[in-house]
């Protein structure tokens, strides 16, 4: 009888940390790009059952919710909706975490007092065809101007053509105007020393526009963590409010979580923030300004979304 209750205690304590471990493997997978998304999630980082995998570019985001390898994932509101559009994808949509990050820069020796100072000028820009060129050109159309755009591949691209030894933009052959994006702009500001003129062109925009999603969180629907997966989006929409009411609180405690805080440093973190545009925001209550934005790309590149806009079904 002894060694049956030895036996049966002996099994009842491998259950009990069988469970406990099991418990412990169990993590939300979470995937998203380093940038703004990144510094949206920095406060949770250290969470104990969320595995995070950061990457550049938007290749590995597509090929995680075609596989359906993670819970969550983080990536270009295009990039989900497509997928999900074209049948590649059943991710749901959960929130927008980043807004409009789209800016008209000049130096402060040429005027940017508005869009109106663009007008028949020449722009540096990035994006060709994708969000940011066309989130310019409808700016510009909005307003009735018109400019003169070349391109460069991507924001950081651009830096090279504006930073300058001197101000006097005909010696150095800069460009006077360029579109932009944070923390490329407090870049310029903080390590090279430029002041700057910027506008906001969420600003500019057709009130429809005036917020234009951009980052968003997606989950898989079949994930068996579904009560962790809400929980985390909870403890998301916290961490950003407490991100934009501290800003300076928060980056002194994310600092040294990830290799991206430090290279882009502690003061550019800060400076950036309160213009990167970073929000929570429920999908299924905002609906209006992502039919609205795929209304807008169709307009100017019906190639991105196939000239389709969303239905209900895409909506957690």
């Amino acid at each position: 009888m002894k060694k049956i209750v030895i036996v049966l205690i002996s099994l009842f304590i491998s259950l009990f940390l069988g469970g406990c471990t099991k418990k412990i493997e169990n993590k939300i997978e979470v995937i998203l790009p380093a940038g703004t998304p990144l510094i949206a999630v920095g406060g949770l980082l250290e969470e104990e059952n969320v595995e995070y995998t950061v990457v550049s570019g938007a290749d590995l985001l597509t090929t995680a919710m075609i596989s359906k390898s993670h819970d969550i994932i983080i990536a270009p509101l295009t990039v989900g909706m497509k997928l999900f559009m074209n049948g590649s994808s059943t991710y749901k949509l959960f929130s927008i975490i980043t807004l409009g990050n789209t800016y008209l820069v000049s130096r402060k020796s040429t005027t940017l007092d508005s869009i109106s100072d663009v007008d028949g000028q020449d722009i540096l820009a990035y994006g060709q065809n994708n969000v940011p060129d066309i989130i310019l050109k409808a700016a510009l159309e909005a307003n009735n101007y018109e400019a003169n755009i070349t391109y460069q591949a991507g924001v950081n691209d651009i830096v090279p053509f504006f930073v300058c030894s001197t101000d006097n933009t005909e010696e150095c052959d800069a460009p006077k105007y360029i579109l932009s994006a944070e923390p490329t702009i407090t870049t310029l500001e903080v390590k090279y020393g430029v002041e700057l003129n910027i506008i906001n062109l969420q600003d500019v925009m057709k009130e429809e526009l005036s917020n234009i999603p951009q980052a968003a969180v997606f989950i898989n629907p079949d994930s068996p963590y579904i009560k962790d997966i809400e929980t985390f989006m909870s403890k998301l929409e916290k961490n950003i409010e407490q991100m934009n009411n501290k800003t300076d609180e928060y980056v002194d405690r994310i600092i040294n979580l990830n290799d991206f805080f430090t290279k882009t440093g502690s003061d550019i973190l800060k400076r950036s923030i309160p213009r990167s545009n970073i929000e929570y925001i429920s999908a299924k209550d905002n609906k209006n300004i992502i039919i609205a934005y795929c209304n807008l790309l169709n307009k100017y590149n019906d190639k991105i979304l196939g000239g389709l806009v969303v239905d209900e079904e895409i909506y957690y």
